[in-house]
């Protein structure tokens, strides 16, 4: 027996649900430049490409200041959202450096001097060695070197309230890239999920014009993420015109489902009002 086609106001089934839900991770973006704007964050965005491309999903991008409770108390509330997180920035040697010290306190483990980065540092500066140089040895107790050769990743393996591992990555955004390209090489380092699909839509319509349809597509098709977004293009005319991007979006393995909902907006809209995808803005 066939199923029934939906009409243009029935739900349409969901997706199955027993497929694992994606690797979930946070972002912690540490630095008094960020907040203060003399330095522009790079690393934030390159961390989210990165876990979009391995199916992870972001569930919080955070961006706080050099002192130490800041970052104690940001780490511990990413870490009950996600088992993931990632840091950039304050492991260097002066003062406002305070990324390991914070950690160590909110994770409740102490510094302890790690005797591979001792040697590499002593390796590295010689006898311009200094003791503010030094303390880029004291890492939270169990830290993990990753992603060498070369300065490397320090991963901590945490299990309490919940197994969870926190990336402490650099602050200068050359390095943390090379860093966590050199991290995805590493096979089973990072999660993959099963990535995303992403269906879009394009029409001339203000989104106000469009809003009541939005919300019965959401109704209808669940599991579906819906964005809508204004864009203004200037023609070879110098004229300005407006249009709406609209995105349909969820795990890959609902593709087909993705694309019904997409196709089923297209349909409630005046053709006329649908364009091709006009580029960049």
């Amino acid at each position: 027996m066939n199923e029934p086609t939906p009409t243009a106001s029935s739900p349409v089934p969901a997706p199955p649900a027993e497929r694992a839900p994606p690797p979930r991770a946070s972002i912690l973006l540490i630095g008094d430049e960020l907040l203060s704007g003399k330095i522009r964050d790079e690393n934030g965005w390159f961390l989210i490409q990165m876990l979009r491309r391995r199916g992870i999903a972001l569930v919080e991008l955070r961006m706080v200041g050099d002192g130490i409770d800041d970052i104690g108390r940001a780490l511990q509330d990413l870490l009950t959202r996600a088992p993931l997180v990632f840091t950039s920035g304050g492991v260097g040697p002066t003062h406002d450096d305070r990324t390991l010290e914070a950690i160590a306190l909110g994770t409740g483990r102490p510094l302890v001097r790690h005797p591979e980065i001792e040697a590499e540092l002593r390796a590295y500066y010689g006898e311009r060695l200094t003791p503010e140089a030094l303390t880029m040895a004291d890492l939270p107790e169990g830290t993990v070197l990753r992603a060498g050769p070369g300065w490397p990743v320090l991963r901590l393996d945490l299990h309490q309230p919940q197994p969870s591992r926190v990336y402490i990555l650099p602050g200068v955004p050359g390095l943390l890239r090379s860093k966590v390209e050199r991290l995805e090489s590493l096979p089973g380092e990072l999660p993959q999920g099963e990535g995303w699909h992403v269906a879009m839509l394009h029409c001339t319509l203000e989104e106000s014009a469009i809003a009541a349809r939005l919300e019965e597509i959401l109704e209808r098709f669940a599991g579906v993420e819906i964005g809508s977004y204004p864009r203004w293009t200037r023609g070879e005319d110098g004229r300005v015109s407006y249009h709406v991007r609209i995105t349909f979006e969820g795990p890959a393995t609902t593709a087909a489902h993705i694309d019904r909902a997409r196709d089923a907006l297209a349909a409630s809209l005046p053709p006329e009002a649908i364009i091709a995808d006009p580029g960049p803005t």
